[in-house]
């Protein structure tokens, strides 16, 4: 589902010196297989997170502002330990520069970890903002489909969605000519490594992205170029107010620098109009393309299913990452809610694959059952509309069962 476009300003006036918030979420999935572990046997596949997160901050004169994310996470599963599990509950830290997730108690239940989901630095000198540390860096304005947000990109069949998208550990510069127009330039140094075996930074495994933002009336623009993933970068993205709702498009290009390993050259695009009715009424409606499609690129399709069997190592990470993976070429996606009351609203999210000719559903319904707690009940669930496609559909593990999942979430 659609998720924030991005984190809240720290610094904002009247804060206090020293603030503490967080939250507490329990989130229940259950999903039914034929093929568990690869080996066709059925079994019912059922999980329930709690996190804790605890967010101090620190706030001096508007100008220098300090903040953490900290997790305690606790996972019963009835498939620990599994590929099945790894692929849904832990997201991998190869290459990271920090390793910030540690797993005292992971291969039997209930599964432990600890991490530092978000701790940066953030100082503002003038026109001038620099923030450092493991932050969340998201260009481009797409809403389901986001091809500018390339660092940390997130699937919109996700189960926690962009909201939970993980953090890049980074440096970012911003310099505002304007209120409207502004520089940004970050640079994410990788590290490379391989059989668990870090070796020294090297200037080749770093990403860098430099973004130019303005704005012309009610249309905001942007241009991106660099070099991420050993590839070389350039895209644009553009937004803005059309019959009282917002029309967006994002465009990039990705250049592989040794075509012969990582593969041909690819862009992704995405084009979306929303618009929010009187009547409480709120639909979205997304294009995406993505011409390194899955089913259409040899080389990507054999580091992908080497990823689902062997894990990431370096012969496929620079192949596979930093991009929107998906097995087709086109897709559209439309979100629809309505809030029945001032405490109850009702979503649903569909996305159609035309080439492996799926169709993937997703109905939700949220509750704020008190002040600073929310409760969220959904199903995904895909139907494939011919049985023999020519193409296979990024939605058939959902063909014959749902996934169910619902969390609760109080903020303090």
């Amino acid at each position: 589902m659609p998720g924030k476009e991005g984190e809240e300003d720290l610094l904002k006036e009247d804060r206090k010196l020293f603030t503490f918030r967080g939250q507490v979420k329990n989130l229940s999935s259950w999903y039914r297989t034929d093929a568990y572990s690869l080996n066709g046997e059925k079994k019912d596949l059922a999980a329930n997170l709690t996190r804790l997160r605890l967010s101090p901050e620190l706030n001096y004169e508007d100008r220098l502002a300090v903040n953490m994310d900290y997790d305690n996470e606790v996972i019963f599963s009835n498939y620990l330990p599994g590929a099945e599990f790894d692929g849904l509950w832990r997201y991998s830290q190869y290459n990271d520069l920090m390793h910030l997730s540690w797993e005292p108690h992971r291969d039997s239940n209930p599964y432990y970890r600890t991490k530092i989901y978000r701790a940066y630095a953030k100082l503002v000198v003038s026109r001038l903002t620099v923030t450092l540390g493991r932050q969340q860096i998201r260009f481009g304005s797409g809403r389901l489909w986001n091809p500018l947000d390339i660092l940390n990109p997130v699937s919109p069949t996700a189960l926690e969605g962009s909201g939970e998208q993980k953090g890049t550990d980074a440096l970012r510069a911003e310099y505002y000519f304007t209120p409207t127009t502004e520089l940004a330039l970050v640079y994410d140094q990788k590290r490379l490594e391989d059989d668990g075996t870090p070796s020294s930074l090297k200037k080749k495994n770093g990403n860098f992205i430099g973004r130019f933002k303005t704005t012309a009336g009610r249309t905001e623009m942007a241009a991106l170029g660099g070099r991420v993933s050993r590839r070389r970068i350039g895209g644009a993205d553009i937004s803005g107010i059309l019959l009282d709702g917002t029309i967006r498009g994002s465009v990039i290009h990705s250049s592989p620098e040794d075509q012969e390993e990582q593969g041909p050259p690819f862009t992704q695009a995405s084009a979306g109009y929303e618009y929010n009715f009187r009547s409480g009424l709120y639909i979205l409606v997304e294009y995406f393309y993505n011409q390194n499609g899955i089913n259409f690129n040899e080389k990507l399709r054999n580091a992908f299913l080497y990823q689902q069997v062997f894990g990431v190592d370096e012969s496929n990470y620079y192949i596979l990452s930093n991009q929107f993976l998906t097995y087709n070429r086109h897709y559209a996606g439309v979100a629809l809610g309505y809030d029945i009351t001032p405490l109850m609203r009702g979503e649903l999210f569909t996305i159609y694959d035309f080439e492996g000719r799926g169709v993937f559903l997703a109905p939700a319904w949220k509750y704020n059952i008190y002040q600073n707690m929310d409760i969220t009940l959904s199903v995904m669930k895909a139907c494939l509309l011919e049985k023999e496609a020519r193409y296979a559909s990024d939605f058939e593990y959902l063909k014959k069962y749902p996934l169910l999942f619902g969390s609760l979430v109080w903020y303090f």
